[in-house]
């Protein structure tokens, strides 16, 4: 096997970076699972939005030898690119924010998926909060992520926990438009145990600096999607008034011997690690155990099943799926000392690996028209 890698850069005004993060954790990966022999060969994406784009990207890099090719795109464009791996005899490893959803489970043989779990870290916090006594929420949801499957995983998480929604707020796409106090009415107004937010990025920032000005979310619990706990934009967020539980696939600050290595490599490239850079580097493990097999046929069955140790914890690929399973984190985002939020991780959860299993059968259960988004979650244009 040609040690040729391709990669798929995204761009995204609100995650600047994206496609630096992604590419410098790529390399990483490939240098802490020991090749550093590997040539690169990147092409550009875009906000991830065209499957003929990113059909064209991969059939040119497969056509010059490239034999394992990593992109950041929706599971449902994987699955449009598995004839054409399968074609040119390669692999394609799949990054996503797990915030869109495959067709089914149902394995690609030359597919396999890397993700940040979005999805379950939402149904898991909200099965948890409901355990705990949580059940009346109020639903809101920035506009962009209303699009996503955020709100179902939420759904599903709700009704096995015998929760209910009192209420919804989806706030609008211009940032000078956005108001809560439709949400503050309905807080002050009905018995309501808990809000559930699923914002990101600047959105993220205009909602918690809302929320703080008018004390919209006093003395209720708070629960956030996954990136109400990325790190990158809750440092640029104002408290919002009260402590948001999250449950997030990884933090800056696991005590782990990979994660130090992943922050001092990154360090050392000038770069700040963060959940992109994250795929990358995992992506980078994953390729070079690819590499290390010899051949497409041979890569494909060590990498089925195949187990590394990540700065968020053991990944394994599933082999019956090709799915990765990783563990998911209970979190608290609390107020800094610059006013301005932080992340304090409480333990692993303990009940990932169940709702993993529900949320699987969920997915390949679901009927009917489901529409969304096209882009990659988080890549958005100005």
């Amino acid at each position: 096997m040609s040690k040729t890698a391709g990669l798929l850069l995204p761009r995204s005004v609100v995650f600047s970076s994206i496609g630096f993060d992604i590419a410098g954790g790529f390399r990483g990966g490939l240098q802490e699972a020991g090749i550093g022999d590997v040539t690169l060969k990147t092409e550009s994406i875009g906000l991830g939005a065209d499957d003929k784009q990113i059909y064209a990207a991969c059939e040119k890099l497969v056509m010059e030898g490239v034999t394992i090719v990593a992109g950041y795109v929706n599971p449902t464009t994987a699955e449009k690119l598995e004839p054409l791996f399968a074609g040119g005899n390669a692999v394609f490893i799949s990054l996503d924010a797990g915030y869109h959803f495959p067709t089914s489970m149902k394995k690609l043989l030359h597919v396999f998926y890397v993700s940040l779990q979005g999805a379950l870290c939402i149904r898991t916090l909200t099965k948890t909060a409901t355990d705990k006594g949580t059940k009346k929420i109020a639903f809101t949801c920035s506009f962009y992520d209303s699009g996503y499957r955020g709100p179902m995983a939420f759904n599903w998480g709700l009704d096995e926990g015998g929760g209910s929604i009192t209420y919804n707020l989806i706030t609008p796409l211009k940032r000078a438009d956005l108001t809560l106090a439709p949400l503050a009415t309905h807080l002050n107004s009905n018995d309501v145990d808990g809000v559930f937010a699923g914002f990101c990025g600047d959105m993220l920032q205009d909602f918690f600096k809302e929320a703080a000005a008018g004390n919209v979310l006093a003395n209720h619990t708070v629960l956030g999607s996954s990136f109400v706990g990325e790190e990158q934009w809750l440092a640029q967020s104002p408290y919002p008034g009260v402590d948001v539980q999250v449950c997030v696939p990884w933090a800056r600050s696991l005590d782990n011997e990979a994660n130090v290595r992943f922050t001092n490599a990154l360090k050392k490239i000038n770069k700040t690690p963060n959940v992109f850079s994250l795929l990358g580097w995992e992506a980078g493990i994953v390729a070079a155990k690819g590499f290390e097999a010899g051949d497409t046929t041979n890569a494909i069955t060590a990498l089925e099943g195949f187990r590394f140790e990540s700065p968020r914890g053991q990944v394994t690929l599933d082999a019956t799926t090709h799915q990765s399973n990783a563990p998911v984190y209970e979190a608290i985002v609390q107020r800094g000392e610059d006013g301005m939020c932080v992340l304090h991780v409480t333990g692993v959860s303990p009940i990932t690996d169940e709702q993993r299993v529900k949320l699987e059968e969920e997915i390949n259960g679901a009927t009917g028209t489901m529409t969304s988004w096209f882009n990659a979650y988080g890549c958005l244009d100005s």
